[in-house]
């Protein structure tokens, strides 16, 4: 049965509506054919005599970065979907600074690869340490759930010319300060998308992290204790 028949991305669902929207999208990139699986830096040689590779799902990759908590929650919400599926787990690639709640899947050969992304060290080894120039592995879908500028420009080095990059929301002045670095992940049929852009939800979401504070937010809404991640954001914008 091939990846198309076995997951049905329509049937993907979740009580997120954020979440349900990635993990339909992981499962499109990762079922899906590519025509061209070369590094987009190689498509000068299109005159080579070599015939091309056939079209090979099985080379697509998912990038999942930000804070370890949130990509540990996506991971969870994904395993469930696929039942554990390790042709689908093996292709998404973790890569965080803190990695302690990844543990269980580091040695396991059916789980995602775990990358350490210390953002101490320089920024090519941390590009090599998901992606050597041998390997011949593509990233097609680049999720950051907490995005900095420093990871994003990471990334496109990383992800292919016509791949994705999905984030909740594009920081302030990012499109007058970085417009060539944003309009790069356009520019040859790939997309740029926002979730606060796109699902309602995460657009209320993205509208409140701006009006309030967490606790602020935390009383207004409901009751009950304040976490130390809000407490730690609190004092400026969160991932800035």
């Amino acid at each position: 049965m091939s990846f198309e028949e076995q997951y049905r991305v329509e049937d993907i669902i979740h009580p997120s509506d954020e979440l349900t929207f990635i993990m339909q999208e992981i499962l499109k990139c990762l079922t899906s054919f590519r025509q061209d699986t070369t590094s987009s830096s190689s498509k000068d040689d299109l005159n080579n005599s070599e015939p091309e590779s056939p079209p090979d799902a099985s080379k697509n990759r998912v990038l999942l970065c930000g804070q370890a908590n949130d990509v540990r929650c996506c991971i969870n919400a994904l395993t469930t979907a696929v039942n554990g599926d390790p042709s689908i787990l093996t292709r998404v690639i973790v890569a965080t600074e803190d990695i302690s709640p990844f543990s269980p899947e580091i040695l396991e050969p059916s789980k995602p690869q775990i990358v350490e992304w210390n953002e101490a060290v320089y920024e090519e080894y941390l590009v090599e340490r998901v992606k050597r120039h041998y390997d011949e592995f593509v990233i097609g879908l680049a999720i950051d759930f907490c995005p900095t500028i420093r990871r994003v420009r990471r990334i496109r080095h990383l992800l292919e010319k016509d791949g994705t990059l999905i984030i909740p929301s594009e920081g302030r002045g990012w499109r007058e300060a970085h417009t060539d670095l944003l309009s790069s992940f356009v520019r040859d049929g790939g997309r740029f998308l926002a979730l606060a852009d796109l699902i309602p939800s995460a657009a209320r979401a993205h509208r409140e992290a701006e009006l309030f504070q967490p606790i602020e937010r935390r009383h207004f809404h409901q009751f009950g204790p304040i976490s130390l991640r809000e407490l730690v954001h609190s004092s400026g914008e969160k991932c800035r």
